[in-house]
């Protein structure tokens, strides 16, 4: 039985080496006590086999078994998970050190208590709080149990994603840690110790691959340098230049995209920008006195404008919603910065009121969230080739997502050149919509990613110009502005643009519709002091309506 909390613990000074050496209450009994004891609770057990088995392979099939038999509700059966090391470990003199040392880590206090310790004067003992202080249980396990403890269901759903990018599915695995042990049979973790006679003489590890990926996840850069140290420390090997994993100016604008500058601003930008909103509705757009000259002719389609088929099929409106990111093979090794891309809240709501305006002009509209660059390419060709017909009048493709300038990113952080996928619109595959108007809509920042405009080869304006004709490009803000959106209501660009569209599609060609966002998105974010400034560029050569005008 473990013994209740008695009056050894009552001083910080106590030597814990000598109590847990002369327990002898640790023993077979106990180890059954504690596993019945957490029978009920998976995540615990799971996070000790994880620091004390040594061999991940074995503590990886193990857990699998274990994962699938807690998750039944009627299940009560005891894998023997802790006894098993025992049998194991017994044999090593310092096995009742690993075992409370591992208790410790996982904070599982209470039952510390019930071994006789004191929980302040053991956790000073064994420096738990420290990643890179090597007493008995493997420092590197020590500290990816750390990040385990701060990656959030989100993020995990990213490192899974990040990891079928380098063909290792790991979908299956409930916790982190399941996750972990996988990487290490697989070699992309290696943690290997030498010993000689049972002691511990040095470390082998080797963490970069994975690194490389949780860096590039939000809210763990601190997490991941300590671990790049300590990898540094155990290897022993100095290197000419540690890993910091810090913003890059790309991603600080990222961050913002369409959204905030800093958590010092929360406050201030959701406020104005629910201001904002609620002035769209009551903004006079036909104020004669600032708005006279924006109004186009409102006769019906001539000689001099695009045809319109028919009013009942207007055209195809495509559009990709990027709302989740996670790191890729492909990004991460193919990228000289590192770029953790947000969460793009609120942007459901563009891609509803977007969906919800496009219809009621009679488009088709098909749409896709969360696509990575090649799915990304594939989804615009299909409906190019198979889902355009002839009744089409116009082709519409709107992409929402982060950005840089000339640049837009797929949900697996890879940057897509906006002039590949106009080339691709006027490639011979995609024939269907050659001899129709083609109009982009870009919500995105449009920021330089370079803090040296000198090393940037192509000219701020090379990215922008439209070699192609019947093509009209409107981005939600100017290159090296930002995009901005609301988390809860969407972005400033897309709602003004649908208002505009739903009011003027039927009297004012495409131009006179762009302009007047123009001037609404320009003079509501100047009211916050927010520099984004729309501008669409074609090469059009005639007027374009999206509906047959009255």
């Amino acid at each position: 039985m473990m013994q209740p909390d008695s009056q050894k613990q009552g001083g910080s000074g106590i030597n814990v080496e000598n109590i847990i050496g002369n327990n002898d209450v640790m023993n077979y009994s106990m180890i059954a006590e504690i596993e019945k004891e957490l029978l009920n609770n998976t995540y615990d057990m799971i996070s000790l086999v994880f620091l004390l088995y040594e061999v991940p392979d074995t503590a990886l099939q193990r857990l699998i078994v274990y994962q699938r038999v807690s998750s039944d509700p009627g299940s009560s059966t005891n894998l023997n998970m802790l006894h098993d090391w025992f049998q194991h470990a017994k044999h090593n003199p310092n096995w009742k050190h690993e075992f409370v040392e591992a208790l410790l880590i996982c904070q599982l206090y209470g039952i510390v208590r019930k071994m006789g310790l004191n929980v302040t004067a053991a956790r000073k003992f064994y420096q738990t709080d420290s990643v890179t202080v090597k007493m008995h249980v493997n420092p590197m396990k020590k500290a990816l149990y750390k990040l385990c403890e701060h990656i959030n269901s989100d993020n995990l759903l990213k490192l899974k994603k990040a990891l079928l990018t380098y063909d290792i599915d790991t979908t299956e695995y409930d916790s982190c840690e399941l996750v972990f042990l996988k990487l290490m049979c697989d070699k992309h973790i290696t943690i290997n110790q030498y010993q000689y006679n049972k002691k511990v003489l040095g470390f082998k590890v080797d963490v970069d691959k994975l690194i490389k990926i949780v860096e590039n996840l939000p809210g763990l850069r601190k997490l991941v340098l300590e671990i790049d140290m300590l990898q540094e420390s155990m290897n022993d090997v100095p290197k000419t230049d540690v890993k910091v994993a810090t913003s890059t100016p790309s991603s600080h604008h990222l961050k913002v995209d369409e959204s905030r500058q800093g958590a010092e601003d929360q406050d201030y930008y959701k406020m104005s920008f629910d201001d904002l909103y609620e002035e769209i509705a009551g903004l006079k757009l036909d104020d004669k006195d600032v708005l006279e000259t924006l109004k186009s002719d409102r006769k019906q389609l001539d000689n001099d404008s695009y045809e319109i088929k028919s009013n009942k099929k207007i055209g195809t409106c495509v559009i990709i919603n990027q709302v989740n990111f996670y790191p890729s093979k492909y990004s991460i090794e193919f990228t000289r910065q590192n770029t953790t891309l947000e969460k793009r809240i609120g942007s459901d709501k563009d891609l509803m009121t977007l969906e919800r305006t496009m219809r009621s002009l009679n488009f088709t509209v098909i749409s896709e969230t969360d696509l990575d660059h090649k799915e990304m390419i594939k989804f615009i060709m299909d409906v190019v080739k198979n889902k355009v017909t002839e009744d089409d009048s116009i082709f519409m493709l709107c992409i929402l997502s982060h950005g840089v300038k000339g640049y837009v990113y797929a949900a697996d952080s890879v940057k897509v050149k906006m002039d590949d996928i106009q080339n691709m619109l006027d490639s011979d595959d995609a024939v269907n919509i050659h001899n129709i108007p083609k109009l982009l809509i870009v919500q995105a920042c449009q920021v330089n990613e370079d803090l040296h405009p000198v090393l940037v080869a192509d000219s701020p304006q090379s990215s922008y110009f439209l070699r192609k004709s019947n093509f009209l490009i409107y981005y939600a803000t100017a290159p090296d502005l930002e995009a901005y959106r609301n988390e809860k209501k969407g972005s400033i660009f897309i709602q003004m643009l649908c208002d505009a569209i739903r009011k003027y599609s039927n009297i004012e060609h495409i131009y006179d519709i762009f302009t007047k966002v123009n001037l609404r998105v320009t003079t509501l974010c100047s009211k916050v002091k927010c520099a984004q400034v729309p501008i669409f560029q074609s090469t059009l050569t005639k007027k374009l309506y999206l509906q047959i005008p009255q």
